[in-house]
Formats: C-alpha cells, structure tokens, sequence
C-alpha cells in the first residue's frame, strides 16, 4: 500500500514532464515569421529597410510568398530584393528586404502582409501574418540657432557660352562667306550674253582698239587712276574670254596668271605681266597712286601680252588644221 502511494507521484511527474517536452517540440516545429524595420522614424521622402523572415521545418510546409504592390499604405516601394533562404538545422528560413518610403508626413503604419503555409500532403493550410507597424513620417525640424534672411530679389544668370560653341560659330562664318563668294563666281559665269561673243571685230582687234580709245581719253592727266587701271584689266579679260571663247571676267589676278601660264611665256614676260595686274590692285583696292610712267608702261605691258597671246593661239590653229 506504501509502495503505491510512493510510486503514484512519481509517475504523473514523469507524464507531465514528457507531455512537456512532447508539446515543446510540437511548437518549436510550428512555422514562425517576423517583421522589422530599421527605424520607426523617418523624414518625408527619406528611406527605410523593411524586412520579412519566416522560419520552418525542411521538406514538411509549402509556402506561398505575398506579392509586393507598388503602394503599400502610404509608403512606396522603391526597391524589392529575391527572396533568400538558407537551411540551419534541419530548417528552412525564407526572408526578403523591401526599401520603402513615404512622402505624406503624419503617422502612419504599414500594413499587415499574409502568406499563406500549407502542409506537403495538403491536408491543412493557414496563414501568417506579418507585424502592423507605426511609423513617424515628419519634414526637417527647424533650426532654431540659424538666423533668418530677408527674401532676397531674382538674380539674373548670365549665359556663358562655351569654347566650342565659338569655334562653331567662327566655322560657321567662314563657310558662309566661301559660300557667298561660290555663288557670286557661279552666276557671273552665268552673266555673260550671247552678244558677249558676238562681236563685229575680232577679238584681238577689239582689244587694240579698246587700249587705243583708253590711252587716248587721257585718265591719268585727269587723275582718274583707279578707272584707268580698272579699263586695263577688263580689256584684257575681255580678251582672253573671246578669243578662247570660255567666259572668264570673273578671274582674279593670280587665277589670271595661272590661266595664260599655259601658252608657255618666260618668266620675265609673267613676272612683268604680274607686276602689271598687282599694281591695279594695289590702286583699286588699297587707294595706292603710281607715278604716271609706271601707269602707262602697265598699258604697254598688257598690249604686248595681248600680241603674244593672239599670235600663240593663231599658231596652235594653224597646226591644228
């Protein structure tokens, strides 16, 4: 009767204790999930870290994840990392990192997120459910140390333009101006008339009478220089364009030079004809006043180039028929 009064404590300790550790480890086998975040208090538009972790026997559940929405609240989600796990212990940890923020200032809390567990053989499902938590969403406080500054008017910005933008606008320029000078040269080419070379002199008899009618209108002594320099160098354009029948009043000086360097003349006989075309310039554009004989020596100059020019040309006819 004794041993059954000792005994019978003893087992029921040793019930409980089992039952204990029986349940212990039915509970600690439970799925488990926890929210955080890494501050409650934020400013408006500054971010936070919220972070979900679920933990659960390997190979026992099925877990069904929740689908972020863009909005969550009053937060915004800005970023949304993969889904992690990793397997301690005969478990398996899911967790994912979710930055959000918010631009409304107040209290505000972020809602609750379900997902959904069910049993491998599917004989039973439930849900878990993340943490409701406040969060304190405020402007900049105000510092009260700083003074305050009256308001202050509108300063005008100045435009700075930079380098290039000059360099551009000088290659601009510059191809306009090669632009207009193409055009002038191309439409002169197109001024000459069909009386141009139609003439009832020849070309070289045109010529001659022209520098005859020029020395004899008396320029010089009249002091009009400029016009009778401009007279010389037309005259003998005129010339060349009949007489080659190619329209070239357009030529400057050195194209001149290179156009008749062809007929083979010396050096002494260009560079005489030269000195000639670069004196009118020098009168026509640079306002320059040569003594009177160095005038009508140029006359002289431009008739002899004249003869030489008609004759090699009447020779090259003349082989040629």
């Amino acid at each position: 009767m004794k041993k059954s009064v000792y005994h019978t404590p003893l087992v029921t300790l040793l019930f409980f204790a089992v039952s204990f550790l029986f349940a212990k480890n039915i509970f600690s086998q439970a799925p488990a999930i926890q929210t955080t975040v890494d501050k409650t208090n934020i400013l408006i538009g500054e971010q936070l870290h919220y972070r979900v972790s679920t933990s659960m026997p390997d190979n026992t559940y099925r877990l069904s994840w929740f689908n972020m929405p863009d909005t969550i609240g009053n937060f915004q989600v800005v970023r949304e990392n993969k889904i992690d796990s990793t397997y301690p212990n005969g478990n398996i940890n899911f967790s994912q990192d979710i930055t959000i923020t918010s631009f409304d200032s107040g209290r505000h809390v972020i809602p609750p997120m379900i997902l959904n567990v069910e049993t491998l053989d599917g004989d039973s499902s439930f849900n878990l459910i993340t943490d409701s938590i406040p969060i304190n969403v405020s402007f900049a406080p105000m510092d009260s140390v700083q003074p305050f500054h009256d308001i202050k008017s509108i300063i005008e910005v100045k435009k700075v333009w930079p380098w290039w933008w000059w360099a551009l606008l000088g290659i601009g320029i510059l191809l306009l101006i090669f632009w207009i000078i193409f055009l002038i040269k191309f439409f002169k080419k197109k001024k000459a008339t069909p009386d141009f070379f139609n003439s009832k002199l020849s070309p070289f008899d045109e010529a001659m009478k022209a520098l005859n009618d020029l020395q004899n209108e008396n320029l010089l002594q009249n002091n009009e220089v400029k016009q009778y320099h401009y007279r010389l160098t037309e005259i003998f354009k005129r010339f060349i364009s009949r007489k080659s029948k190619t329209y070239k009043m357009y030529l400057t000086s050195d194209e001149i030079l290179m156009d008749i360097n062809e007929y083979g003349f010396t050096k002494e006989q260009l560079s005489s004809f030269a000195n000639c075309l670069r004196m009118g310039n020098a009168v026509k554009f640079a306002k320059y006043i040569p003594p009177q004989n160095e005038s009508e020596n140029c006359l002289n100059e431009i008739k002899k180039m004249i003869i030489e020019i008609n004759e090699k040309l009447n020779q090259k006819t003349e082989s040629d028929i």
